[in-house]
């Protein structure tokens, strides 16, 4: 395979300009790396093809992509119980919706996982159809910030946040994305830039009031953006690599399906906010 994931002496770097990801890239030294801004799906296919060397993939993605990519760092987004910004809405209550068109958003590659999980062990719901998100829908699954600015919109009137259901299923946290890097990275650059990445990451979770000051939006106030940073796990642990496991176990037990490409257009936002 052909690869084009160096930029000169750089290492082109996918950046998930999702709120939530904020931590990784605020104190990331600009002449570390080339950033590549992609929402999550594209990111993975960008590593995949050789177009990127590294980035925070979803983590159905890094099952799929087996020996091609390795942890990096153990750094990723979790979160143990409420996500804040993974919901399906619903005009039908959870138990209601067998047989029913759900639309979802074409940036996710994890949480339409976690949702056929879901479906399949916590809410007995079958016979579905996931359909694009343009179309008509009996629910939806919404990530990011578009997710949060239709549960303060209010149009549905039933809101479920997959990783509190997760939680109440396992009793495990729900790892979303992990950062990954293609395992034919030159070592030396590879190890070079998991420090700066570590170092990065961890000034970054010092600065949460720093990022909920800049990142104030007309659906999430200075404390929402405060709780919302808080609410997540970056360095990951034996819980969080348990949950992780879990997740990949149920999710084999599922016949193997990937979502479509779909044809909806949706803007990443200037910065916006995701659990992928």
């Amino acid at each position: 395979m052909t690869t084009n994931y160096m930029s000169g002496h750089k290492l082109k770097v996918g950046h998930m300009t999702y709120l939530n990801s904020e931590v990784f890239y605020r104190k990331l030294p600009i002449d570390s790396c080339e950033l590549v801004p992609m929402p999550p799906r594209a990111m993975a296919a960008a590593v995949e093809s050789g177009e990127l060397a590294a980035g925070p993939l979803p983590i159905a993605e890094v099952f799929r992509l087996g020996d091609t990519v390795k942890s990096l760092g153990n750094l990723g987004v979790s979160s143990d119980g409420p996500a804040l910004s993974v919901f399906l809405f619903s005009h039908k209550r959870i138990e209601k919706l067998s047989g029913k068109k759900i639309a979802v958003t074409s940036h996710t590659a994890t949480s339409i996982q976690l949702l056929r999980v879901l479906f399949a062990e916590l809410w007995d719901v079958s016979g579905h159809q996931f359909v694009d998100i343009s179309d008509t829908h009996e629910a939806a699954l919404w990530i990011g910030d578009l997710a949060l600015e239709r549960r303060a919109l209010g149009q549905y009137p039933y809101q479920y946040d997959l990783g509190s259901a997760w939680k109440k299923l396992t009793r495990l946290p729900f790892v979303f994305a992990e950062w990954v890097i293609r395992n034919d990275a030159p070592a030396e650059r590879a190890e070079r830039f998991e420090q700066v990445l570590l170092e990065a990451t961890r000034i970054g979770a010092k600065s949460a009031d720093e990022i909920s000051r800049d990142r104030v939006s007309r659906t999430m106030s200075e404390s929402d953006v405060s709780k919302y940073v808080h609410n997540f796990t970056y360095f990951f642990g034996p819980e969080e690599r348990a949950g992780q496991a879990e997740f990949r176990s149920r999710l084999d037990k599922l016949p193997v399906w990937r979502p479509p490409v779909m044809t909806d257009t949706e803007p990443m936002g200037k910065r916006a906010i995701s659990t992928s």
